[in-house]
């Protein structure tokens, strides 16, 4: 028997309003368990403090889309790590606030690359009409100690100049929005734009993990102007203009892997880390003893003359 159209439609109606109720009880969930769970999560990272070199060892054996984000430069500042944390801090209460709103805290100790001792980013999140929405952020200036330790190649300063324009604009123009006319006359956006080009035609270069806190996300979505046939006009140019000068492009994925898996599972990737530890200085004392006895087989093969080297394997 056929269903009339009309009969289908208010049905699926029905079915997308039953979905954003499920949507609704999954956050508020995610509330009440944030909000419930921050006061251990504060007691633990107070615990973590006084554990040497845990971060470092958390952060060198957690997840493969947290590590490939390393390049080897970045190494000696993240063993520098003394302690890191997430927080998320548009929680009011276990009924109020956003539970997707991040903000991540990295304190550091003494090292050759920032004179910062303390570095936090934080990641809001926007609500849209047809999605989950997105999480945005603002540029964190890094003072690094001379150009030369540098990790970003100049990316995240060039960031901040060009957030730094785009405010300079708004407090004159009175408006919050910046169009993306206006963003690309900017000479700092064609600076970010230019050099963000010349370092991707560089095969030797290698994106930093400190880029990412240059992250901005698509911070005008959701605020363009409609048109005449209600329409949303100019937002995907703007989406596409500030993926352009994004110098971590994928910076919500990541901020969301610190927050939903390296965080709330530290303690497990640094067990893992001493576990595999373990099992290789096992295998390498295994390995001192059968070199051990060797010495003493080729000296009774020649005994007047020098020991012959081993045939190479590899």
């Amino acid at each position: 028997m056929a269903v009339p159209l009309d009969d289908l439609t208010a049905i699926f109606n029905e079915l997308g309003d039953l979905e954003k109720g499920f949507a609704q009880v999954e956050l508020d969930s995610l509330r009440r368990k944030q909000f419930s769970s921050q006061p251990l999560y504060s007691k633990r990272e107070s615990l973590f403090r006084r554990i040497p070199d845990f971060w470092p060892t958390v952060f060198g054996s957690g997840p493969e889309e947290i590590r490939q984000s390393f390049s080897p430069d970045d190494l000696a500042l993240i063993a520098s790590i003394e302690s890191f944390s997430v927080d998320r801090y548009q929680i009011q209460s276990e009924t109020e606030g956003e539970p997707r709103s991040l903000r991540f805290t990295f304190k550091f100790g003494p090292n050759e690359f920032i004179e910062n001792t303390t570095l936090i980013k934080e990641f809001e999140h926007r609500a849209d009409d047809d999605g989950p929405g997105s999480l945005v952020s603002k540029p964190v200036p890094i003072k690094w100690k001379g150009k030369k330790k540098d990790l970003t190649n100049g990316l995240l300063d060039a960031a901040v100049d060009v957030y730094n324009a785009e405010e300079a604009l708004k407090l004159k123009d009175g408006d919050k929005v910046v169009d993306i006319v206006d963003r690309e006359a900017l000479w700092q956006y064609e600076k970010l734009r230019e050099k963000i080009v010349q370092l991707d035609e560089d095969d030797d270069y290698q994106p930093s993990f400190f880029c990412w806190f240059g992250f901005r996300g698509a911070v005008d979505a959701g605020k363009s102007k409609k048109t005449t046939d209600g329409e949303d006009e100019g937002d995907d140019d703007d989406i596409e203009g500030m993926l352009e000068v994004e110098i971590f492009p994928a910076g919500e994925e990541l901020a969301t892997a610190l927050a939903e898996d390296l965080w709330p599972d530290a303690m497990d990737y640094f067990m893992s880390a001493h576990s595999e530890e373990t099992d290789f200085d096992d295998d390498e004392n295994e390995d001192e003893e059968d070199d051990d006895e060797a010495p003493d087989l080729v000296l009774v093969q020649e005994d007047n003359s020098r020991p012959r080297k081993k045939p190479r394997t590899d």
